[in-house]
């Protein structure tokens, strides 16, 4: 049994690759996987499905991962879902306004399967409010 069976996750990027890289990733730590291409998109299936965690891509088109993650924030029903922003450079500044805006924790891609194991073991915490 996986670590994080039973979870959910929605990864929203709009480059498919990513997509794929990092839902394999997600199932090898157990997880249930849904995707989006877009922000817009990924809204759509915030609001619709149950979510343990979104991972979202900070550029997308129609609708960026800050725009997203200010959108989960507003919203009283969401504002606790662990969201993770993917960049492909630490840049500061935008790390700084994902902080701003209550991004859990980050990545720079490309990462492997344990960094994202290390950054999951920081925020996801079970029904029971401890940490897996």
């Amino acid at each position: 049994m996986a670590k994080y069976d039973n979870l959910t996750c929605l990864l929203a990027d709009d480059y498919s690759t990513a997509r794929r890289i990092i839902k394999n990733a997600l199932k090898e730590l157990g997880f249930t996987c849904l995707e989006a291409e877009d922000g817009e998109q990924a809204l759509a299936i915030i609001l619709q499905t149950p979510l343990n965690l979104v991972i979202a891509d900070v550029n997308m088109p129609n609708k960026n991962g800050l725009e997203l993650l200010e959108d989960i924030r507003d919203d009283d029903n969401l504002k606790d879902l662990p969201v993770i922003l993917t960049l492909i450079e630490p840049l500061e500044d935008l790390i700084s306004a994902a902080k701003e805006l209550g991004m859990n924790d980050y990545l720079i891609k490309p990462f492997d399967v344990f960094t994202l194991a290390k950054v999951l073991d920081k925020i996801i915490v079970t029904t029971g409010g401890e940490s897996l």
